[in-house]
């Protein structure tokens, strides 16, 4: 009997207490971000921000610049100068086109007037400017690509590229199509660059032409995920990763 009483009386307390109160985890807000292909090397960065931020998920749009919507995502990553009607901003890093050649062509060293002719075609064989020999295939990005528009802009002074160009869609696309390629030559951001090419030197004023920043572009004053995904970026593990492909930003 008196176990009878003894299992009633702790039923009898169990049930009066007080169940425990479990506080769930905030739901981590989705912050949208849009970027280019020639930025894909700064996904590391976004990537690493998210995971040391779990209060974030991150939502990646890779897509042409030429279809930017500048006011459907939080933030945008953008290759070279702020546009006009953007008001904020952010400076990242900074990144340089640079001329990439085979690994065989030894053309390693090239003049302003050489690169100038043999983009826009009037030097179709190397051998016009050296001993190597072997015909030149010229390789650019679309018309509109930010790539194309920044070299087009640059010291360079190419306006019209060889009728015989090879058109790349991508960075990616160029270095695969260059190393390939015996004869190729073509550019990309030196945060693309992998041993399977060589970057030909070129005049250092007309290369500082082509160095151009990487910015965050937000469609308004930064606040709450935004605001912490830009100081990820700019001053946490984000920075670290950018850091693995880019140079500092020019202050």
């Amino acid at each position: 009997m008196n176990r009878i009483y003894s299992l009633l009386f702790c039923l009898l307390i169990t049930a009066c207490s007080i169940s425990p109160t479990v506080t769930l985890p905030p739901s981590p807000q989705p912050v949208s971000v849009a970027f280019a292909s020639s930025l894909q090397p700064a996904v590391e960065a976004l990537n690493s921000c998210a995971n040391d931020h779990p209060e974030l998920a991150l939502i990646l749009d890779k897509r042409p610049v030429s279809s930017f919507d500048l006011k459907a995502n939080d933030l945008d990553l953008w290759w070279g100068e702020k546009p006009a009607e953007v008001s904020y901003a952010y400076p990242l890093a900074q990144d340089e086109l640079v001329v990439i050649l085979n690994q065989v062509n030894p053309n390693e060293d090239l003049s302003s007037n050489e690169l100038i002719a043999l983009f826009s075609g009037r030097v179709q064989d190397w051998d016009e400017i050296s001993t190597y020999q072997n015909s030149v295939s010229v390789w650019i990005y679309p018309e509109g690509n930010e790539l194309q528009v920044s070299i087009q802009e640059s010291a360079l002074g190419v306006k019209r590229f060889s009728p015989l160009a090879f058109l790349a869609p991508s960075p990616q696309a160029m270095l695969e199509a260059i190393a390939n390629d015996p004869g190729g030559i073509g550019f990309v951001p030196r945060s693309w660059l992998t041993p399977e090419v060589i970057p030909s030197q070129i005049d250092s004023v007309m290369q500082t032409t082509l160095s151009k920043p990487v910015l965050a572009l937000v469609r308004s004053e930064p606040q709450d995920v935004s605001r912490i995904l830009l100081d990820c970026l700019q001053n946490g593990v984000g920075r670290i990763a950018l850091l693995d492909y880019y140079s500092p930003p020019n202050h």
